[in-house]
């Protein structure tokens, strides 16, 4: 499971979370000497056939539809000769907005006093809780700051609290608001910089990476009420019938998130795959079909 992947030490966001590109290259050059890299035929078939083999292999998959994943990674796979499995939320695409988890991140880039920006988040909170009906921020702080084998509590919490805690419009507020202030008040610039075009994603597909779907706005879909599921679904496979109109469709779950509901609704649209971030091998039987588990880059060599 890959983001990020481009020369971070010399870019302006020094300080964002991914894989610098000679490590992707190295790590490419393990895999290709431990494992058999698959693609998308080999995952699907070994469910459809139910063939379970010894031999182990690894299949590559990019999340969030990056231009990182054009300008790096894309000539390295092309040169190999390997098919990476990348899944675009449609939104940014199509209406070059900024995914408040992708102004989250560079937000968290910038500002290096992470106590500083934990600060700014609770006068956000306070100055807007007239309009809402939310807890008193240092109750949030308690209950969402649990660092884990990647983030700290600082981290954990400005990610938990803007993507999923406060009500919808709320933390889409605060969010502009802080990417404004500390990143770019160009959101329709900084957003053609950062994700793939349609030319990008069709000059890929012409040389066999397959394309499929990260939900439309990349939402905790277990968390959105039937309608809203069902929306942002239905407008997910819209965008993937025009990025990846020949190809069975996989969903790669965002954030991870998912419930037997949201599973009952992408069979309903004929999805055939759910990609987890439970970390562990990928079990490629009938009963774990919606619900394979992966590993993160971190977890090997680089």
């Amino acid at each position: 499971m890959y983001h990020y992947v481009r020369p971070i030490k010399e870019s302006e966001f020094s300080q964002i979370k991914g894989l610098e590109v000679v490590g992707f290259q190295r790590q490419i050059t393990f895999f290709e000497n431990n494992f058999e890299i698959a693609g998308v035929d080999f995952l699907l078939n070994s469910m459809n056939l139910q063939k379970n083999e010894n031999k182990e292999r690894v299949i590559l998959t990019f999340d969030d539809g990056l231009k990182d994943h054009y300008n790096h990674v894309f000539p390295i796979l092309k040169d190999k000769g390997i098919q990476g499995l990348f899944f675009p939320p449609a939104k940014p695409i199509i209406e070059n907005i900024v995914l408040d988890v992708h102004k989250i991140h560079f937000i968290l880039a910038t500002v290096k006093d992470k106590s500083v920006l934990v600060k700014d988040v609770f006068d956000k909170i306070k100055e807007h809780q007239s309009e809402y009906e939310v807890d008193e921020p240092q109750n949030l702080w308690k209950k969402l700051a649990i660092p884990n084998r990647f983030d700290s509590a600082e981290i954990i919490f400005v990610k938990r609290i803007l993507q999923r805690e406060l009500p919808q419009d709320m933390r889409k507020t605060i969010a502009k608001e802080l990417f404004e202030r500390y990143v770019s008040n160009d959101e329709r610039d900084f957003s053609k910089q950062l994700y793939l075009s349609f030319d990008e994603i069709n000059e890929m597909r012409e040389h066999g990476m397959y394309f499929s779907s990260h939900g439309y706005s990349h939402e905790w879909l277990s968390y959105l009420s039937y309608k809203m599921l069902e929306n942002e679904i239905k407008n997910s496979i819209i965008f993937c019938k025009r990025i990846n109109p020949d190809n069975e469709q996989i969903m790669c779950y965002p954030y991870g998130n998912f419930d037997l509901r949201v599973i009952e609704k992408i069979k309903e649209f004929n999805f055939q795959a759910g990609l987890t971030t439970e970390v562990g091998d990928a079990e490629l039987d009938e009963s774990n079909r919606f619900k394979l588990k992966r590993y993160d880059t971190n977890d090997f060599p680089q």
